[in-house]
């Protein structure tokens, strides 16, 4: 935030690249894969339940706010719950970045053959490190094991209407597109101009034949520094990119085609999760101008819920 408020720098046409290492869903990449996201889910914005005191046909002691039972849309949001992005740049990064030489590791490729033939689900555990295109699950809480990943994978699904797809865990990138979003308000950065990459160190669950807890304590991951070259790989790459096509392309910016913000529609338009924009699909006015309309919004769902209730 600070940044962004500088008056010594002008951001209206600066691309930001947010980018760090991550636990990696063994379904969709592996352990040195870069993803490239869409979706930006607060996971573990929800009520708690210690698992050793729920009901036996309970999945997962994570409720969603203003909710009674598991996997029910909340019906309070707090405005961080999910970010999007802008999906054409997105897939433009992707390209730049796909054939990065990407960094690959003994220990690693060790540990990863143990999830070799465990299922189909986990058929990317396996391979090389590559660059994918997945959604990211940020938490305070560094989480670890089948259910706990189990349960944030359904979350970024649910939270999403069923268009993410989580494969890389996070602990900033919510914060961060909060202050992106609150600075577009204010015309100080143009929100369609990010991208958010992630990197995989360690696998969010263990392969088959050790506990959650034997994995969590496993050294021999080794994935921390082919993480970092890495993302510094694929990320120099888009970067270059952006620079070589900046007159052609990147100087106007590549126009979204699908809606760009957060949960409660404060930069306009539509939200495709969630239930609607608290403003009537207009964006939020500098200094929160309209705020007032945004409230009486808010305190309607908190009585009578969302528009409608995902099952």
């Amino acid at each position: 935030m600070a940044l962004v408020l500088s008056t010594h720098f002008d951001f209206r046409k600066t691309y930001f690249l947010f980018s760090g290492i991550a636990g990696v869903n063994p379904h969709y990449a592996t352990i040195g894969s870069v993803a490239i996201a869409r979706y930006a889910v607060q996971v573990a914005l929800q009520y708690e339940i210690d698992p050793r005191s729920l009901p036996q046909d309970w999945p997962t002691g994570y409720i969603s706010y203003g909710r009674d039972y598991p996997l029910q849309y909340p019906s309070v949001t707090y405005g961080t719950e999910v970010f999007e992005v802008n999906d054409n740049l997105r897939q433009a990064a992707f390209l730049m970045a796909a054939n990065s030489s990407l960094k690959d590791r003994k220990g690693p490729q060790e540990y990863r053959s143990k999830y070799y033939g465990s299922s189909r689900q986990n058929s990317m555990a396996a391979k090389a490190p590559s660059v994918v295109l997945c959604d990211i699950a940020t938490s305070d809480v560094y989480y670890s094991g089948t259910k706990l990943a189990a349960a944030f994978e359904n979350t970024t699904t649910l939270w999403t209407n069923g268009s993410g797809t989580y494969c890389m865990s996070a602990q900033e990138e919510n914060a961060s597109l909060e202050v992106m979003v609150r600075a577009a308000i204010e015309s100080l950065v143009d929100f369609a101009r990010i991208i958010l990459v992630r990197a995989g160190s360690n696998f969010d669950r263990p392969p088959p034949g050790l506990s959650d807890w034997e994995h969590l304590k496993r050294t021999d991951q080794n994935g921390f520094l082919i993480a970092i070259e890495n993302l510094y790989t694929a990320g120099i790459n888009i970067v270059r990119g952006i620079i070589y096509d900046w007159n052609c392309t990147y100087r106007k910016g590549i126009e979204p085609t699908n809606y760009i913000g957060d949960i409660f529609g404060s930069l306009g338009g539509e939200p495709d999760f969630g239930f609607g924009s608290i403003t009537k699909g207009k964006k939020v006015n500098p200094g929160g101008q309209n705020l007032g309309l945004a409230a009486v919004e808010m305190e309607r769902r908190e009585r009578f819920g969302p528009r409608a209730v995902l099952k």
